[in-house]
């Protein structure tokens, strides 16, 4: 990725920044010596190596407090987010579009699919143009969903939302994703209702998500089922400021009293299995990030459940469909 140092400078003079924290995601930060030594000559540069979770976790508050804004790199700005110091999003994208060929979607021709839902990550969305010119120009109806708060771009999509997909489930037969890795493409298909289909820019391949997909939802059914005999309930609020929810989480708490358990409402910015096995709790809540539940189940050795599995939970049954947590809004 080249860095238009030039445009960046420029947005950080609009807003008189004077000391500056830098937040780098790991595939990007080869380029931190020309960054850092760039913007240098006029700014305070910190740069930050604790690890970040896309434009919902700004940093840490220590350093936040300290600095007239944030810089970060790689993501798009969550446009319904508060934040209350000026963040600047320097969007990642890939510069050049691998050749794709419209052999890939003969499969879905295959299939008799008429009408396709178009998705993707950030930094594909000049890759997804090119898809859907593609597979216009073989017959198909390309529909490009609607996004809400939470996202800048129609059709972009989050590892916490897919509400572009929801906006046109009902019209699709299936969703596509231009995406590199299973990421997002696993949230994308725990969500929507319709097979969600992974266009891996990575090896350039097509595959259906919905068998490796069901793969996890048992797993996340195995959680709940454990968790329906727990008594006490750690229920976590995440003070990412992207990520908190508080309201949701003091709800579960009173939930968790009706049920006749024993809840306690922690906050935390790392969820950590020692903090929770140092409580001796039978499980936990995870109000922040719906994905850490679902990708680091694995790291607990309790049922660590996202909060429509813990109300499934307290129902002692689960809902014919699993449902995905999705954030929508913060506090």
């Amino acid at each position: 990725m080249k860095l238009q140092t030039d445009s960046i400078i420029e947005k950080l003079r609009q807003i008189e920044a004077k000391k500056i924290m830098i937040q780098v995601p790991d595939g990007l930060k080869p380029g931190v010596f020309e960054l850092f030594n760039s913007l240098s000559k006029e700014f305070r540069i910190i740069i930050s190596s604790d690890p970040f979770f896309g434009a919902c976790d700004v940093g840490d508050s220590v350093l936040y407090n300290d600095v007239d804004c944030i810089l970060q790199l790689g993501h798009s700005e969550i446009p319904n987010i508060k934040y209350p110091k000026p963040v600047v999003f320097v969007e990642y994208k890939e510069e050049k579009v691998p050749e794709i060929s419209e052999s890939l979607f003969l499969e879905l021709k295959g299939k008799g699919i008429r009408s396709i839902g178009l998705m993707f990550s950030i930094q594909y969305v000049d890759a997804a143009e090119v898809v859907k010119e593609k597979l216009q120009n073989m017959g198909f109806n390309v529909l490009v969903g609607n996004n809400d708060g939470r996202l800048k771009y129609p059709g972009q999509v989050l590892g916490c939302n897919y509400s572009t997909g929801h906006s046109i489930q009902k019209d699709v037969d299936c969703f596509l994703l231009v995406s590199t890795g299973i990421f997002h493409g696993l949230g994308a298909q725990l969500a929507l209702p319709k097979d969600v289909y992974l266009l891996d820019l990575n090896d350039l391949t097509l595959r259906n998500l919905a068998p490796e997909t069901d793969r996890v939802i048992r797993r996340r059914y195995a959680a709940i089922e454990r968790a329906m005999n727990s008594r006490k309930i750690c229920i976590v609020v995440d003070t990412k400021i992207g990520q908190k929810r508080e309201k949701l989480a003091r709800v579960l708490v009173e939930q968790a009293r009706a049920a006749d358990l024993q809840p306690v409402l922690i906050y935390s910015n790392n969820a950590s299995p020692t903090d929770y096995e140092n409580m001796r709790c039978d499980a936990v809540v995870f109000t922040g990030c719906p994905r850490v539940p679902i990708d680091d189940q694995d790291r607990y050795s309790m049922p660590i459940l996202t909060a429509p599995e813990f109300r499934a939970a307290i129902k002692a049954r689960s809902d014919s469909r699993y449902v995905m947590d999705e954030i929508v809004a913060t506090d």
